[in-house]
């Protein structure tokens, strides 16, 4: 791997971090990543084989053959080994097939690296393929097909197959099903084992590492298990399928979601794709960073904001489904009366950020730990030989006749309520879809440039240039009067140097909260864009505490960034008209288990300052009050009385039923801590760990009642829950109900009886989790939460300071197996606040209430 790309792969990690890869004598590729402070082991192990690999009689077998390999191996043969060992520890795995890899991710204790290593290469390369388990797997995927049809993600897949050669595999639905998969298990089992042979080979694999350990010592290990791999089967070849061309001439899709998906935007979502060949899309990494960075410096929102209601813009090289291309998604909120301006604007957008003379990196910005091995397994698995690899380079020549506009594709999700015209239907998914004029519209049309909203820069004219010791503040209560409370510093952890930061919260009606985050975000989008095109960041958020904002980094224009946040907040505050979840998406268990991070606390939150605000770096104290003072003062016209948030009703007893949006049943039994401290969050986490791979066996193997069934905690504003969760396509409702508490009553003691190593085995794997922080922004963003949670007027103490993971591991290290049995038998006997919500296809409470009698 050259330094161009090793540094590309390591961007985003952690300062301190190192990266190191190799390939092995039988073609896997290995990589390492070694981030000091990382509380837990990442193993990805990657194959580049995935859905659009499927024979064309056989579709979903890629998908099929990866539900397999969790079916038992060959060192571990158990059906169900692998969830009972990973439960053991507290980690958790999964594993996803995309269009043309297939990887499995383990997360583990470090200490259990080596352990989930050996596991991870046996399932890889010896799974053994039963027929009555693959024969079980199959209804598993049958399950999951129906649910899918109330995803919008299933129905945007087919619809951007319309874009395709039809002869082309991408333009075919691969999501698998009974019919696509044949009825005779014998003869299936053999296309498993054959498919497995060809694809799984070290040739075409790739295992990645993230952890606290020395790269030396992780390449050690993955070279060691990595060499059990298969490397190749004797009727195939070391070299991998070329790349076809999958696009039809250019044209363009409209489509929307056959079924009502309240929890959707209206107006829908236009994407504009440029595909790109393979080879030159390796070729041109870099550049096509720089463009796609210049088309997000919130320049090009500002331009489209003043014509159109845009929530989100989002610019990718690596859209789900499309195989290379540049992506310009742009997310809606009313219908536009003619799209031709805003394809015009984005067009001309993208030949200024192509022309620009300088290719400048865009900043790095933070990496997801949990993605990051993910995404690097996935490129190295796909990667062809490292002798003819393409290298890479800043030309962006190559790029010149793939970025023009005449080469665009458009795909458009039109809105939730059904649009008007002729409408064509796909196979399988039963898509309605239509093709959409792409006559590529005049310059002319473009709408007029608006510059990028960059915050003023005058907040730091007469400052002395850095100040003295004795003139910063001490860490504590720094300030306070009849609108605010000032906190200092007092974060337990590295700052880094040159940046300030400065986190406020205050008091906000609960009723609407959705509505108003999400019209609040729609107003600073091309105001976070430009913040993080200068190395800056804003976020906000909103829940049963109040609403808030964070904003770091460098300390010119910072205060003036803050201050348009709140100008933009004021605008929104009027919004209070109740919707869904806005990140509700995917599977209805999910968007059930959704609910429970979003609504309000059963307590109200205790007493808190008009404007609470936490600020850190180079500043003295006579400068943070006078900001702090002055945030304060803006907000002042806006503060009134917030209403009592809402207060859950019935005892218990109640099914609270959704709105229908599918034909599966669901149902969540929601249980509630007592108290929102440590102990109580430490408890309900430990129990959905002796809980859920049980009640994944009970509900989906033993019943058979469903696709889904988990245990899943969950927190609103720090409060804890616990979701109990099935998701069906045949059983009742009732069903559903009786079989989870069935399951309380016979298991939820038992299982929750660990023995001593078996209680420390759990509580490794949840500091593993939740442990002391692993990045800057993680540290920051816990500690501002905790003091939100804690804030008081009394001065504090001459050692304070902000580490909320120190007393949260004191909290579980006290904890005994008697505390665990006694919530266990709360649960068991009902005595926990608990609530139920339920779907049908059909609801059984009238139109004008979602609340029904007891369930009997």
């Amino acid at each position: 791997m050259g330094k161009a790309e090793s540094d590309l792969a390591s961007a985003g990690l952690p300062p301190d971090s190192r990266v190191a890869s190799r390939r092995l004598a039988n073609g896997l590729w290995i990589m390492a990543a070694q981030v000091p402070r990382a509380r837990q082991s990442r193993l990805v192990g990657a194959a580049g084989v995935g859905y659009l690999d499927d024979p064309p009689d056989c579709r979903g077998l890629a998908h099929l053959l990866e539900h397999g390999l969790f079916l038992g191996s060959g060192r571990w043969p158990g059906r169900s080994a692998l969830a009972r060992w990973v439960g053991t520890l507290g980690g958790r795995y999964n594993a996803h097939t995309g269009e043309g890899v297939t990887d499995l991710h383990l997360h583990l204790p470090a200490d259990a690296a080596e352990a989930g290593l050996a596991r991870l290469v046996d399932l890889l390369g010896f799974p053994r393929f039963e027929p009555g388990a693959i024969a079980d797997e199959v209804e598993v995927l049958e399950a999951e097909f129906r649910a899918r049809l109330d995803d919008p993600a299933l129905h945007r897949l087919a619809a951007l197959g319309r874009l395709f050669d039809p002869g082309h595999p991408a333009a075919a639905c691969h999501a698998g099903n009974r019919d696509t998969l044949g009825g005779d298990h014998r003869e299936l089992v053999a296309r498993l084992r054959d498919f497995h042979a060809r694809h799984y080979r070290a040739g075409r694999m790739a295992l990645v590492m993230l952890g606290p350990q020395p790269t030396d010592e992780q390449l050690g290990l993955l070279e060691r298990h990595g060499r059990r791999l298969p490397v190749t089967a004797a009727d195939t070849t070391d070299t991998p399928p070329p790349d076809r061309w999958r696009w039809a001439t250019p044209r363009g899709v409209a489509w929307y979601p056959p079924r009502s998906q309240p929890s959707l935007p209206a107006a829908g979502t236009l994407e504009l794709l440029w595909p790109l060949p393979g080879t030159t899309a390796d070729a041109c990494a870099l550049p096509l960073q720089a463009i796609g960075s210049q088309l997000n410096d919130g320049a090009l929102t500002a331009t489209l904001q003043r014509a159109y209601g845009v929530q989100e813009l989002v610019v990718s090289t690596a859209p789900e489904g499309t195989g290379p291309a540049l992506c310009l998604a742009i997310d809606l909120v009313e219908p536009p009366a003619d799209i031709a301006p805003l394809v015009a604007t984005c067009q001309r957008a993208l030949r200024q950020a192509y022309r620009r003379t300088a290719i400048i990196p865009p900043p790095a910005r933070a990496v997801d730990l949990d993605a990051w091995p993910r995404e690097q397994a996935r490129r190295l698995s796909l990667r062809p030989d490292a002798s003819t690899s393409t290298p890479m380079a800043r030309d962006r020549s190559p790029l010149s006749a793939w970025l023009a506009p005449d080469q665009c594709r458009l795909l458009w999700r039109e809105g939730a309520e059904r649009p008007t015209g002729t409408w064509r239907q796909t196979e399988e998914t039963a898509t309605p879809w239509r093709p959409l004029d792409l006559s590529c519209p005049s310059p002319a049309l473009a709408l007029p440039e608006v510059p990028a909203p960059l915050p003023p820069r005058g907040d730091l004219i007469d400052r002395p240039v850095g100040q003295e010791a004795d003139d910063r503040p001490t860490a504590g209560l720094l300030y306070r009067d009849a609108r605010l409370s000032l906190w200092w510093d007092g974060l337990d952890w590295p700052t880094r140097e040159g940046e300030t930061g400065w986190c406020l919260g205050w008091p906000a009606a609960a009723a609407g909260h959705d509505a108003r985050l999400r019209d609040w975000q729609r107003r600073t989008l091309a105001l976070r864009q430009a913040a993080g095109d200068s190395g800056q960041a804003l976020t906000l958020g909103s829940d049963a505490r109040g609403d808030w904002l964070m904003a770091r980094g460098s300390p010119a224009g910072l205060a003036s960034l803050v201050d348009q946040a709140l100008d933009d907040w004021m605008a929104s505050s009027a919004v209070t008209a109740p919707t869904g979840p806005a990140s509700s998406r995917g599977l209805l268990a999910q968007q059930m288990l959704d609910r429970l991070a979003t609504r309000p606390s059963p307590c109200p939150p205790g007493a808190m300052p008009s404007l609470l605000c936490w600020a850190r770096g180079d500043m003295s104290a006579p400068e943070a009050q006078g900001t702090a003072r002055g945030f304060a003062e803006r907000l002042s016209h806006a503060w009134r009385a917030s209403p009592p948030p809402e207060v859950p009703q019935g005892d218990g007893q109640d099914m609270t039923w959704l709105a229908p949006q599918g034909d599966d049943r669901a149902l969540l039994l929601e249980v509630e801590g007592v108290d929102d401290g440590p102990r109580m969050r430490w408890l309900l986490q430990l129990l959905a760990h002796c809980h859920d791979a049980a009640f994944h066996r009970e509900m989906r193997q033993r019943r058979g009642l469903g696709y889904v069934a988990a245990v899943r905690y969950r927190e609103s504003s720090g409060w804890p829950r616990l979701g109990y969760v099935v998701q069906s396509p045949k059983a009742s409702v009732e069903t559903l109900r009786q079989a989870i508490l069935a399951f309380l009553d016979a298991e939820a003691v038992r299982l929750a009886r660990p023995d001593a190593p078996q209680l420390e085995r759990l509580r490794r794997g949840l500091l593993a989790r939740q442990g002391p922080p692993e990045t800057h922004d993680e540290a920051i963003e816990r500690a501002w939460q905790a003091l939100r949670r804690t804030s008081s007027d009394n001065v504090s103490p001459p050692d304070w300071h902000l580490a909320p993971w120190q007393q949260e591991r004191a909290a579980l290290e006290s904890l005994t197996a008697a505390d665990l049995e006694g919530l266990a038998s709360a649960l068991a006997r009902g005595t926990l606040p608990m609530r139920w919500w339920a779907h049908a296809p059909v609801s059984p409470c009238p139109p004008s209430s979602q609340r029904c009698p007891p369930a009997t």
